[in-house]
Formats: structure tokens, C-alpha cells, sequence
């Protein structure tokens, strides 16, 4: 049986250090069943990580539990399966995923992939911008939304919070706890909010998260982007955390 210890957090690509990650790290903890991050695109996808247990009693408890709340009807994305729906904000799509990060949400013009539509050639900057690396940075440095979820095995919300920010911290030196504290989300239920801040590399990255359990699973949704996408990004991030309904 895997360990369901999670693991939120990872070097972003381009922050210092990151190749000097344990292999043990960067083989073993990323689940996705291909060995490595399960279709997670750039520094705000790579940033996150858990391990997924699939016992047989958490399973036959989750499986007891009461059906979807009429509240479900009227959300984006239902995964009756994995017992959760949540919204997806105007201007964002999202795809699943398999292993532990069961769902990504990214801003539509991400996933197209494409420069401004609006360049000059003649201005340099502008020519940079169409360029393979540009597009590249671009994919690393979007802002994302992932859902994860593990069988829960008699895990804490402190608990969780308190693996998440001490493997945080000893891959990343000087990654900073901004907010820990207890909040609601939109259908009433108690979770968890937590905002990581990495300040290392070309951009500082931020990253906030709600966990919520019940009582058989415990799940996260993770918002990871650039400190200076955070305004534009946080309206989109807030209705997420706030349209997540699990059961």
C-alpha cells in the first residue's frame, strides 16, 4: 500500500538548487504513473505533489457515505467517483489528470499556447515574445488550479498542513508560511487555507491551497502562479476554493 503522506510542494525549474533535488525525490514522489509529474505544465504544475492511497477499508468507508448534495447540480465539473465537483471560472479550461492530481484548470489562453496576437517584428521586444523559449516561459509561469485527493487514514487537517509546509521547506530553503488558518467554503464546510510563498528563482511564486476532509478522504485544491499574476488570477482562484463541494 502507497503512503499517503502528501508532498505539496516542489522546486520550481528554474529556482536554484533544483537539480540538486534527491533523486529519491524526483523519481519516487511524483505519482502519476509515468515517474514523473503527472501532466503538470511548468513551475506553478511541478510545484505540487501527493501519494495516493488506495486501501480497500477507506474504500468500503467512502463508499457508505450519503450521496452528492443537490448543490452538485450546478457546478462545472462532477466527479461522482471521486466524490467532488467544483466550478470552472469564465475564460478557464480544464482537463483531468490521473494519479493523485486528479484535475487541472488553466486559463484558456495558456492552453492555447500562443504569443500576443498583436506583435511587431521590428520591435525587439516584441520578436522575443514569439520566439520557442518565450512560449516556453509562458507555460512555465502560467497561473494553475489543480484538485488532489488521497485516502485520508486518519490524517488531520494540522497534520496535512504540517507535512505540506515541512517538505516544502527542506526542499526549498526559505519558503514562507503566509497564512495558516482555518476557513469556510462556499457550501459551509470547514477546510483549511494555507498561502506558500517560494521567493527564489526569477519570480517569486505564490501558491495558496484549501484542504478539506471528509471522512474517509482529504482533498486539496492548489492555485499556484507568479507573485505578479496574482491580480488577475486571485478573482478566479477565489471562485474556485468557493464553488469546491466534496462529499
Amino acid at each position: 500500500m502507497r503512503s499517503s503522506k502528501p508532498n505539496f510542494t516542489a522546486v520550481p525549474p528554474h529556482a536554484p538548487g533544483r537539480n540538486n533535488a534527491p533523486r529519491r525525490w524526483r523519481r519516487a514522489r511524483w505519482r502519476g504513473g509515468s515517474g514523473r509529474p503527472p501532466g503538470l505544465a511548468g513551475a506553478a504544475g511541478r510545484t505540487v505533489c501527493l501519494a495516493l492511497a488506495c486501501g480497500a477499508l477507506a474504500g468500503l468507508v467512502a463508499g457508505c457515505d450519503a450521496g452528492p448534495p443537490p448543490i452538485v447540480a450546478e457546478r462545472d465539473v462532477v466527479r461522482p467517483n471521486l466524490r467532488l465537483a467544483i466550478d470552472v471560472p469564465d475564460g478557464w479550461v480544464w482537463k483531468n489528470l490521473g494519479g493523485d492530481i486528479v484535475l487541472e484548470i488553466v486559463p484558456r489562453s495558456a492552453e492555447a499556447d500562443t504569443a500576443p496576437a498583436t506583435l511587431d517584428p521590428t520591435d525587439p521586444d516584441d520578436a522575443n515574445a514569439a520566439t520557442p523559449a518565450a512560449r516556453r516561459y509562458r507555460e512555465r509561469t502560467r497561473p494553475v488550479i489543480h484538485v488532489a485527493m488521497i485516502q485520508r487514514e486518519g490524517l488531520s487537517e494540522d497534520a496535512w498542513a504540517d507535512q505540506a509546509i515541512a517538505a516544502g521547506q527542506e526542499l526549498q530553503p526559505g519558503l514562507q508560511v503566509l497564512v495558516r488558518e482555518p476557513v469556510t467554503l462556499g457550501d459551509g464546510r470547514p477546510a483549511l487555507a494555507l498561502v506558500l510563498k517560494n521567493p527564489r528563482g526569477l519570480e517569486p511564486f505564490v501558491q495558496q491551497m484549501r484542504l478539506v476532509m471528509t471522512e474517509a478522504r482529504a482533498y486539496a485544491v492548489i492555485a499556484t502562479a507568479p507573485e505578479s499574476a496574482w491580480p488577475e488570477a486571485e478573482a478566479a482562484v477565489t471562485a474556485c476554493f468557493d464553488s469546491f463541494v466534496v462529499w
